[in-house]
């Protein structure tokens, strides 16, 4: 979906959950301000698993072509069958202690552990997943 490759100036991967907030009227203000600042710095990247999401929620054609042209414009973090293995390792060990984790927040998490991306989120699931992985997050949950 996106085009551009990451760099290490895009440091932040958004979670599909803050994007939502982003987007949403009213509340989380600094979220909005600071997702705001961060896309100005050119800091952002996505994933086709956040841009699909976000697409297939989008409410009417004319917000799908806004969406797909924010995403678009962000550096895109590939996915490989590394990263794909790794998710797959982390869902497994988060199972073997009782949580199920979405697979869409696994390769989430597991791309900002090998890209030393920090994730911004408003989901309980990375919070979790923290306690099997070392991810940067950057919680919205209380703000």
């Amino acid at each position: 979906m996106a085009i551009r490759s990451v760099t290490m100036e895009a440091s932040i991967l958004v979670d599909t959950s803050a994007w939502i907030a982003f987007f949403a009227p009213g509340g989380h203000s600094a979220l909005k301000s600071d997702l705001g600042q961060a896309l100005r710095a050119e800091r952002v990247c996505t994933c086709a698993v956040v841009a699909t999401e976000l697409l297939v929620g989008a409410r009417d054609r004319a917000a799908f072509r806004t969406l797909r042209a924010l995403l678009n414009a962000l550096p895109d973090v590939p996915i490989n069958a590394d990263r794909w293995a790794g998710a797959a390792r982390l869902g497994f060990s988060l199972r073997r202690d009782g949580m199920t984790i979405p697979l869409s927040d696994l390769v989430i998490a597991e791309l900002c552990r090998a890209h030393s991306l920090e994730l911004w989120h408003l989901d309980r699931h990375y919070e979790a997943i923290q306690s099997r992985t070392r991810i940067q997050t950057r919680s919205f949950l209380q703000a």
